[in-house]
């Protein structure tokens, strides 16, 4: 039978060059993410399934799931510099895990080419910079409404991890989930009165024109880079997420008004769910191992993990 041997929750930055060796704002996430992939190494898991959002890369509003399954080739956008191109994936898991959580009462879309971005490859290159390990990508959706409720999520990931302890091979399984905390992002919305007509047009399907959209968003980050910029972070909301995560208390997380929360903490904060999806799919206690404010990095950079030790092989 698979074992699922950790699970990682870890906030993602474009800002962030994913260095270890840091001085300053950030010094303390990035040593706690090196003491993370040690262990990930160390683990040597056979598949990393990684919860994570989507930023209008691959998933637009002419058809917005609220979760997509890869269940077949993996293809990273590319996007801040992060790897561009294939993946190794594991053929027919996505398939057998898609089967076992519609039979748990849940219809996610699946995807036989998935495509994602910095939002869940970022950890995958930071953890596992050789990126040999087979990936089973989950895109939870944080940036479109209407979004799934954290209940919602947190369930999904708990039928999801059940499908994949239930996997006959013998695997060792490590969960990921990326994403959060408190951060403001530029906001965009086709209900939006405002929103330029082009604009609307990309949010909806902008698929013709992601190339061109993608290198001014990354031609403006170099701006704010060069400028010097810094975000708004909420600490405060921070922390308490983190505590409720970590005490197995989780029931005020699950019940977040998502409107005060995005008010509070920032729109880019709706990718909590996709830790709380992991979360649910690992179901046993975590502990926090960094967290800062990193406002050069414009979000609140925090490291939830907790592993297993996994059972010796004959």
């Amino acid at each position: 039978m698979a074992e699922i041997v950790g699970y990682i929750a870890m906030s993602h930055s474009p800002f962030w060059d994913e260095s270890f060796d840091i001085e300053g704002p950030g010094a303390e996430f990035a040593a706690g993410a090196a003491t993370v992939k040690e262990k990930v190494q160390a683990l040597a898991p056979d598949l990393v399934v990684i919860f994570g959002p989507d930023h209008m890369r691959n998933f637009f509003y002419d058809l917005m799931p609220a979760f997509c399954i890869g269940a077949g080739e993996v293809i990273s956008f590319g996007d801040y510099g992060g790897h561009k191109g294939s993946l190794p994936h594991r053929e027919g898991i996505g398939r057998r895990i898609i089967d076992n959580v519609r039979e748990q009462g849940f219809d996610p879309a699946f995807s036989l080419r998935m495509g994602i971005d910095h939002g869940i490859v970022q950890p995958y290159e930071v953890l596992l910079p050789d990126m040999s390990v087979p990936v089973l990508p989950i895109m939870v959706d944080c940036g479109a409404a209407p979004r799934p409720s954290m209940k919602r999520a947190h369930e999904f990931g708990g039928a999801v991890g059940k499908a994949l302890r239930e996997l006959d091979e013998d695997l060792r399984i490590l969960l990921v989930s990326s994403g959060g905390l408190s951060h403001w992002v530029k906001a965009a919305s086709p209900y939006d009165e405002s929103t330029d007509e082009e604009t609307r047009e990309f949010l909806i399907d902008g698929r013709e024109t992601v190339v061109e959209y993608n290198a001014a968003r990354e031609a403006g980050l170099a701006e704010r880079i060069a400028a010097g910029h810094e975000g708004d972070i909420n600490h405060e909301w921070d922390r308490w997420f983190l505590a409720h995560m970590t005490s197995g208390n989780i029931e005020e997380l699950l019940a977040i008004d998502p409107d005060h929360m995005e008010k509070v903490a920032g729109n880019g904060t709706h990718e909590v769910r996709a830790w709380l999806a992991g979360l649910g799919a690992w179901d046993a206690p975590v502990e926090t191992i960094a967290y800062e404010p990193v406002h050069r990095w414009v979000t609140g950079m925090g490291l939830v993990a907790a592993f297993s030790e996994p059972a010796v092989r004959n």
